[in-house]
């Protein structure tokens, strides 16, 4: 398809995103937040921005570079000093071309997964989410946009609706209540609402709040409307199906897109050129007649974490691979807050008793070989694992 435009500054923002994963994913090199959240198209590639060494600059190029469906090497050839001179190429070859988009979705440890998707599926999943926040002002984003629903919900979708976009990852919460207006829509992960809220985060009349990532428990739902937020929209999909459904409220059920339809316990997905593909969501859904559903649990295991799956056996394994460490299982713990957290159980190898020194080296084994969101937030010494 004759590709949709794709602005350079947002083009060098999904770039950003996707270096700070890479790093993290492939050279465990990790990046705080507000960091990420500063990269703009000015910012140096080398000493003073990214800080790419020689290998770390070729890992990020070519993902970048695959994301947009591009061959791996395409921005070799560019003499780059900024993000900026590989966006600005970037977007040069996809506003000729954009056929397809290839995401990278939160996976098991160790796993290298890449998800394809059609450039006019992805269009088709914004539009169908722009027609939900029809109206609106601005979109403020508190999400990174490589994911593939934080690329169609903060980069496509808004294009369609030819609203502005504020990234609002790098601000306080009384810079975002400043900053929010009448009119407005206001896109997190329900962990990073519940972060906001508890700080204080306050709206005008008529903003809207965009919830993804995780389910949406209805207590927080509660404290959105008293902070202001009169409108919600919480959108279900995942990286591996697109999206797929919307609800106003944690007590309604989830209601499928125009371009979806019940087949059976999978769902068939209506192609922009013609045609059907059945497909099994990464959720068992309990169905409500033959548009509503809702949630009946991962079908491969997952939690979710910060919008980030994991996978709690995946990261028992890798604690096991600690010298000291002879056993460990993980037990999944709702806080009274709604958030999941991680406790893990460790039996240590004969000889090594427990202490807060070897506490301390097995979190800090967990901080170089885990996700910040697969990190237990507590330790377990046991004799024996029941």
């Amino acid at each position: 398809m004759k590709a949709f435009s794709i602005a350079c500054e947002q083009v060098g923002r999904v770039l950003g995103a996707l270096a700070a994963d890479e790093l993290a994913c492939s050279f465990k090199k990790h990046k705080d937040f507000l960091t990420i959240a500063s990269w703009t198209v000015e910012t140096a590639l080398g000493s003073g921005g990214l800080d790419l060494s020689g290998p770390e600059r070729i890992a990020c190029a070519r993902r970048g570079s695959l994301f947009f469906g591009l061959a791996p090497d395409f921005l070799e050839p560019v003499r780059a000093e900024r993000l900026a001179d590989w966006a600005n190429a970037i977007e040069r070859a996809i506003g000729e071309e954009l056929t397809k988009l290839v995401f990278t979705p939160a996976r098991r440890i160790g796993e290298e997964a890449t998800i394809i998707h059609a450039a006019d599926e992805i269009f088709q999943d914004a539009a169908s989410a722009a027609n939900l926040l029809y109206g609106r002002r601005r979109l403020l984003s508190l999400i990174s946009p490589h994911s593939l629903l934080g690329f169609e919900l903060t980069v496509v979708m808004p294009n369609v609706q030819r609203i502005d976009v504020v990234d609002a990852r790098g601000m306080a919460p009384e810079s975002l209540s400043s900053a929010l207006s009448f009119g407005d829509a206001l896109v997190a992960t329900p962990t990073l609402w519940r972060y906001m809220i508890r700080e204080g985060l306050s709206a005008p009349d008529n903003a809207m709040g965009v919830i993804f990532g995780e389910t949406m428990p209805p207590e927080l739902a509660i404290e959105m409307r008293k902070a202001g937020f009169g409108a919600m929209r919480e959108l279900y999909g995942s990286t591996e199906t697109g999206l797929i459904g919307w609800r106003d409220s944690p007590t309604e059920t989830f209601v499928l897109f125009d371009h979806w339809r019940r087949e059976g316990d999978d769902l068939a997905r209506h192609l922009p050129g013609g045609g059907e593909r059945v497909i099994a969501p990464m959720d068992l859904l309990n169905w409500d007649g033959e548009r509503g559903f809702r949630l009946a649990g991962r079908r491969d295991g997952a939690i979710q974490i910060g919008a980030v799956n994991i996978f709690p056996d995946a990261v028992a394994d890798t604690i096991r691979q600690y010298q000291k460490v002879s056993n460990c299982s993980i037990r999944v713990d709702r806080s009274l807050d709604g958030v999941n957290r991680l406790i893990a159980h460790i039996v240590l190898i004969d000889g090594i008793s427990p202490n807060d020194s070897v506490a301390q080296e097995i979190d800090g084994w967990c901080r170089d070989n885990l996700r910040p969101q697969e990190r237990p937030r507590i330790y377990n010494f046991e004799q024996t694992l029941r």
